[in-house]
């Protein structure tokens, strides 16, 4: 199940990561990836509580209805609960990524992410940089059967699955420094998007739209430049010339591959929501919209930012 010739770098093996622990390099074990399990509940534990004891004060002290909207058993309040939490936690792990990847030697040469491999120690930063993400990721997909269901439900699902596959697989090889560039690069548009969402349902409209246009930019920067320019480039030129070929890593780049192809999806909605917008003089819908339809206030015509991703 383990064959080195199939998950490892040729010249690479199991003992190789041993023969460093035994050293005193702290080296990425499979058996760390137990922690997610309980951190994932952990995490979802703490965002009941801050949406019931943070966001939903907040959300009344703005003025925002506890009222179910039309054809809905959802609430406008119980959104911006929602996209309060993941406002919080999205701002909090792009801050704290930023933070411990502004000096590392990868963040601005992507061939240090192969360079003098597996000899890549592990330090705590990182450490919990991978767990609190997989573990969110994990949270998601079970929150997701019971959060707003969106018409791109499956999208999601395929992107949280992916995700996780990509995490666990560079993480158990010890590929950490390719993947905590893939995890900033996510974490660092959804709060844009989600703060855009909090203050449609404050309706606080120009401040939507101003920061659904910093939304776009902030996508199109990082998921459709920097993403395929540097990560992907890295990891089928890069890694080829440095560490060369061996069959997992066909499976690693088919995820990236998988995951760039629904960024260039929902890049498609978000024009589509720009221009939409542009027509009707603000963002109000979105073309990706959820299973409950929008409120009374909301016009057919419109797309909704708070259907987004």
């Amino acid at each position: 199940m383990w064959n080195e010739q199939f998950w490892l770098p040729r010249n690479t093996t199991w003992n190789d990561f041993l023969e460093l622990e035994q050293k005193g390099i702290r080296i990425p074990q499979l058996r760390d990836l137990i922690y997610v399990y309980p951190l994932a509940g952990i995490l979802y534990i703490i965002r009941v509580l801050f949406e019931y004891y943070i966001a939903r004060p907040i959300g009344r002290a703005f003025g925002i209805q506890d009222t179910h909207l039309r054809n809905s058993h959802v609430t406008r309040l119980g959104k911006f609960n929602e996209s309060f939490w993941r406002f919080t936690f999205y701002f909090t792990m792009s801050i704290y990524g930023i933070i411990i990847l502004q000096n590392k030697s990868w963040t601005w040469d992507t061939r240090h992410c192969w360079l003098n491999y597996p000899n890549h120690p592990l330090t705590d930063d990182i450490f919990w940089y991978y767990m609190i993400e997989l573990a969110n990721y994990w949270s998601l997909i079970f929150s997701q059967f019971i959060d707003v269901k969106r018409k791109d439900f499956w999208q999601m699902f395929i992107h949280h699955i992916a995700t996780i596959a990509l995490l666990s697989f560079s993480y158990m090889v010890n590929f950490v420094r390719i993947g905590t560039l893939v995890i900033v690069i996510h974490d660092c548009g959804d709060y844009w998007l989600e703060g855009g969402k909090m203050a449609k349902y404050a309706r606080a409209q120009k401040i939507c739209d101003t920061l659904f246009i910093i939304f776009a930019i902030v996508w199109f920067i990082t998921r459709l430049c920097y993403y395929p320019y540097k990560v992907l480039y890295s990891t089928t030129f890069e890694e080829l010339t440095i560490l060369g070929s061996f069959p997992a890593l066909y499976g690693f780049n088919g995820l990236l591959i998988l995951l760039q192809i629904l960024h260039y999806f929902w890049f498609y909605l978000i024009c589509r929501v720009a221009i939409s917008a542009f027509k009707a003089g603000k963002v109000e819908k979105d073309n990706r919209s959820d299973s409950d339809e929008s409120d009374d206030e909301s016009s057919n015509k419109n797309v909704d930012i708070d259907k987004y991703k």
